[in-house]
């Protein structure tokens, strides 16, 4: 029998290097990262099928008379055509029915004009899902609910993907993700009922959390420390490139039902991400399923690139291992020995002092990023404003790179968090009325935010050792979502009081976060950690990093 120590055969090396083949890093960052983009259509869609539409109240008595649609408007509603006319004369429409128009008109303006009551049906300029469910005046709630739903979806995606990943496999959660894209986004454009809508929207969100987060961690742990800013650029690139294919494709796409069948359709290719998209080496390698790492990196290495790491012969491994006795037969599991291995995992993200602090300090600054601005709130077009945006995101994504190359990620991400809350909170000096002013100056917060994000999740995936990674981004992701269940109704609901309230929260929560990623240890050129044990030996979360100048 063999006594050779497992450990030894070079697969650390060979996973080290294989991060460095162009080959294998285009592979990942193609196959996990493309998927965004669909993530993109389905959360971004609802500016074009959300829209407040102008409206006015439905009289049935009357549709069947030879009158048009503006003379029974002046007769029985109070506030003509508009996005707020909620309320309907109480006419006795059926003896207005059977009068001519002229003679209604005579008739109701001999008398005083009676009480009002709530619309019950309306007719509406244009089509969306507020003219498919009447998602206005009392139900205008429902309306925000329907952009919520997949913010709903991204957080328990969040929280559930990441213990999944951690304890089976970053490829099986996103194989599920796409999986879940595939069947949810039809049935959203096919949903007869309001509540399967929301729920097929939430399912949207659920996989968008499961492809994105693990993708990423899969992408990072697959790279080269020197190689992972700029893939990380690279990986979310698809997010604003879906931001400027969209308003093309609604432009041409009128039906929101067709949109977003449309929308839907790339998902088929994620088949292709099922069948070819590898599991991460290094979390195998951190499970002790050495063999399948091996053959990973056997895969996409040459014979001679993979000789040069191996020690020991791999067959030396199955040697030593001793059978288990028979006396000892496999129990039946009971499901709390499933449930109990997630509490264990998301517990051990504070069984230390350094990862509850860094856990605390990311948590706040991923929970400030989802706090939106809208374009209804700019009166800004809504194809221009979209597109616009994804231009902007495009430069985000880059602007950060020549600033890593003199700072550290902490340094970086505080001057930019600092210029995004400046230039939000500046949009109070504008005088009401200046839309063209306004929508630039949050064009320019939106590149300060947008180049934070492409840092934040990259210095996030650094601060945590690889046996709790993906649960730590996924959870921290859970959290910045809170704020994303509360923006549509920010923006919707405190927007339509004052324009200028969803930018001066979003400002002053950026600012916040601004101070908070000073305290954060310096991550630039660190190699990942793979242990809990690694990460304490670390620098430590402190005040006095905030007078660091480290690079």
């Amino acid at each position: 029998m063999g006594t050779s120590d497992p450990e030894d055969d070079g697969l650390e090396e060979a996973v080290e290097q294989l991060g460095q083949s162009r080959s294998w890093l285009w592979m990942v960052v193609l196959l996990a990262s493309t998927p965004s983009m669909v993530n993109t259509f389905h959360l971004t869609v609802y500016v074009f099928w959300g829209q407040s539409l102008e409206h006015w109240c439905d009289v049935p008595a009357l549709q069947y008379t030879n009158w048009t649609a503006d003379q029974i408007r002046n007769v029985s509603n109070p506030g003509g055509v508009s996005r707020e006319s909620c309320e309907l004369y109480n006419w006795n429409y059926s003896q207005l029915a059977e009068m001519s128009y002229p003679e209604a008109v005579l008739f109701t303006g001999s008398q005083h004009k009676p009480s009002t009551t709530e619309c019950q049906h309306w007719n509406y300029v244009g089509n969306g899902i507020v003219s498919e469910w009447d998602l206005v005046c009392s139900r205008k709630a429902l309306k925000s609910t329907a952009q919520m739903a997949i913010s709903l979806g991204k957080f328990l995606g969040a929280l559930i993907s990441g213990l999944v990943a951690d304890r089976y496999g970053r490829k099986k959660v996103f194989a599920t993700a796409c999986m879940i894209y595939i069947i949810a986004g039809p049935v959203v454009a096919l949903a007869p009922y309001y509540t399967l809508f929301i729920l097929a929207r939430i399912a949207l969100g659920i996989a968008g959390s499961g492809t994105h987060n693990c993708g990423f961690t899969l992408l990072a742990e697959s790279c080269t420390t020197k190689r992972r800013t700029v893939l990380a650029v690279l990986y979310y690139m698809p997010t604003p490139i879906g931001m400027m294919l969209l308003p093309l494709i609604a432009y041409h796409i009128d039906d929101w039902r067709t949109l977003q069948f449309v929308i839907s359709a790339p998902a088929v290719f994620f088949v292709i991400h099922i069948w070819f998209l590898p599991e991460s080496p290094r979390w195998l390698l951190s499970q002790g399923r050495r063999e399948e790492a091996w053959r990973i990196v056997n895969a996409f290495q040459s014979e001679k690139q993979t000789k040069q790491f191996i020690t020991v012969p791999l067959t030396s491994k199955t040697e030593d291992v001793t059978e288990p006795p028979e006396s000892n037969p496999p129990t039946t599991q009971h499901w709390y020995q499933h449930v109990l291995p997630f509490i264990y995992k998301l517990s051990s993200l504070f069984s230390h002092t350094e990862l509850r602090n860094d856990f605390s300090s990311v948590k706040w600054i991923l929970h400030v990023l989802t706090l939106k601005i809208n374009a209804d709130n700019f009166t800004a077009d809504r194809y221009i404003y979209v597109a616009t945006a994804g231009a902007v995101e495009v430069l985000s994504y880059i602007m950060p790179l020549p600033l890593l190359r003199w700072t550290g990620r902490r340094q970086t991400l505080g001057l930019l968090y600092f210029l995004s809350s400046a230039t939000l909170l500046s949009i109070l000096m504008v005088p009401e009325g200046r839309t063209t002013t306004v929508w630039i100056v949050a064009m320019l917060g939106r590149l300060c935010v947008g180049a934070v994000y492409s840092l934040i999740v990259i210095q996030t995936s650094e601060l945590f050792p690889t046996t709790n990674r993906n649960t730590a981004v996924s959870t921290s992701s859970t959290l910045a979502h809170v704020g994303s269940l509360s923006a549509p109704f920010i923006v919707d609901l405190l927007g339509a009081e004052a324009w200028y309230i969803p930018s001066t929260i979003c400002g002053c929560s950026v600012l916040v976060a601004g101070f908070l990623v000073l305290l954060l240890p310096e991550t630039k050129n660190s190699e990942l950690c793979n242990t809990v044990e690694e990460i304490l030996q670390t620098d430590r979360v402190s005040f006095r990093n905030c007078c660091s100048c480290s690079s």
